[in-house]
């Protein structure tokens, strides 16, 4: 009669007075360990189509996806992030005699699977940039538009190659 393992994880293990079988030994064990693994796939698609019938999912699997380099938790109906997704840039601005500002979009270098939340922040010691704020706009799954504006409205301002860096986060 078979029992289970120590550690209480529904590992199933051969009694010694069962009568041999090392194919469903060999197979107990591997299925143990690899529902309890991190299961790397190539998409999304490619799990669906492993992890059906008597291979479905269980609540607390978790899986690697290769296309997005990212982990997923299955919670039980539905797989979720375990962490957010972040990505991180720099680009430079330059313009003259402006109190606002709008550049030109600044395209992501991966697209999030959902739209992210987007910082700047103007990378300058300069004093032409202490009055402006920086903000995202146009935010996408692929891009956003970055806007300047000044906190002393007519005052305008000359940036020369003023480096702005940027963090976007999506769950």
């Amino acid at each position: 009669m078979a029992t289970t393992d120590d550690y209480g994880q529904g590992v199933s293990i051969a009694a010694l007075t069962d009568a041999p079988d090392a194919s469903a030994l060999a197979r107990n064990i591997a299925n143990a360990i690899v529902s309890r693994s991190v299961m790397r796939f190539a998409s999304a698609s490619a799990r669906t189509a492993a992890l059906s019938g008597a291979s479905a999912p269980v609540e607390g699997m978790v899986t690697w996806l290769q296309d997005v380099d990212r982990l997923y938790r299955y919670n039980g109906s539905t797989w979720d992030p375990v962490a957010p997704q972040a990505q991180s840039g720099t680009f430079n601005v330059s313009f003259s005699g402006l109190d606002t500002y709008t550049g030109s979009a600044v395209t992501f270098p991966t697209a999030f699977s959902a739209t992210p939340r987007v910082v700047l922040n103007i990378n300058s010691v300069a004093g032409g940039t202490a009055r402006w704020t920086a903000r995202a706009t146009s935010v996408t799954t692929s891009q956003f538009v970055p806007f300047f504006q000044s906190s002393a409205s007519g005052a305008t301002a000359v940036w020369s190659t003023v480096q702005i860096d940027w963090i976007a986060l999506a769950p």
